[in-house]
């Protein structure tokens, strides 16, 4: 073999390692912020909200019969999940052929590269489906709604009732920019200290996490009180931590603490229906929430009799057909993603985007 031929083997083809798919589901709105998961045994998902009122013991002399009070009470919130169906018809010459990974002249068998074939697919399929998931929570946060549209059914729009004071859009002086901050007419600082009030007051939540976008952030940290922070750490900003250096991380980057809040910016993208890649959070959002939310990833039944009807995250099923010979990959799952106390998370619209 000649020297050439050793030079492009060596260089090209010889792989020493798989060079792994980094963009990968991130599920940092999901983990953070719905980390209960629920499994129903029906096609429905139950949650019980305890409906609180700032209420108060009556007033009655001690002479007269007590003021009968009525209880507490709770209302059960009831959702149909989305259905989820990905089904797969793997190429059947991949046993045939070398692996990703494999070395050249082949070191598997043809079964052994269609297990391994069949472990990539899958692997894929739960990738998609948590990167739904992470959608679905996106939407949740965002709207306080998740529409759901898809194959055989009409649009749904998923409307877990969020009171309106909690979607915010800033206009004209409000809004986070640069000239605005520094003409004094926009206060991201005081916008989140209403936010916060705000939220308690219609939730009796407190706000313990903002999540910011790349733009968002940026507007922030322009903000004189939050400068005072940065400056003067430790006792002088009373014990605050934020960090201004530059970072960037998949999915979301902790960005040190200011008040009660922890601080994150988040970036994660999604290809739409039209194969269009979006932001999972449009630039220029604000997200004021926390674990009050109580955040419930929950999972309907599987609509097959080989799972016997029971609620799984992820369900898969593979089988082969006889003529001509295919073996076909179903994963199947029937999620929804439920702000349990709705009202535990503001989102606003501070800023347009830099770069669409």
């Amino acid at each position: 073999m000649s020297a050439t031929n050793n030079t492009f083997i060596y260089d090209t083809n010889v792989l020493i390692q798989v060079v792994p798919n980094l963009k990968r589901a991130q599920k940092f709105l999901l983990d953070r912020f719905f980390p209960n998961v629920v499994m129903s045994d029906s096609e429905y998902v139950s949650i019980d909200v305890d409906v609180g009122k700032r209420r108060m013991s009556p007033f009655v002399s001690p002479l007269v019969e007590g003021k009968l009070v009525e209880q507490r009470r709770y209302q059960t919130n009831i959702f149909k999940p989305a259905y989820i169906k990905d089904k797969r018809a793997p190429d059947l010459r991949k046993p045939v052929r070398r692996m990703i990974g494999e070395r050249i002249g082949g070191a598997l068998t043809g079964m052994e590269r269609e297990m391994a074939n069949l472990e990539f697919e899958m692997t894929d399929q739960i990738d998609m489906l948590d990167r739904r998931l992470e959608w679905m929570a996106s939407s949740a946060l965002q709207t306080g709604t998740v529409t759901i549209s898809g194959e055989g059914f009409p649009t749904v729009v998923v409307d877990f009732g969020r009171d309106s004071s909690l979607t915010v859009a800033l206009t004209a002086g409000a809004v986070w920019s640069a000239a605005n901050i520094a003409a004094g007419t926009a206060s991201p600082s005081q916008n989140i200290e209403d936010w916060g009030h705000q939220m308690l007051k219609t939730s009796g939540g407190v706000a313990t996490d903002l999540v910011f976008t790349t733009t968002s952030w940026a507007m922030f940290i322009l903000d004189p009180v939050v400068k005072a922070t940065i400056w003067y750490p430790g006792n002088g900003g009373q014990g605050n931590t934020v960090n201004v250096g530059a970072q960037v991380q998949r999915g979301a980057q902790y960005k040190g603490r200011w008040g009660q809040y922890d601080l994150w910016v988040y970036n994660d993208w999604y290809v739409d229906d039209n194969n269009v890649e979006q932001p999972m959070l449009p630039d220029g959002t604000v997200l004021v929430t926390g674990a009050d939310l109580m955040g419930t990833r929950a999972f309907g039944q599987i609509l097959d009799p080989a799972f016997n009807y029971a609620a799984l995250p992820y369900a898969p099923k593979t089988w082969v057909e006889n003529d001509p010979p295919q073996r076909l990959l179903l994963m199947q799952s029937s999620p929804i993603v439920i702000p349990s106390r709705v009202n535990a998370c503001l989102a606003a619209t501070v800023c347009p985007a830099v770069v669409n």
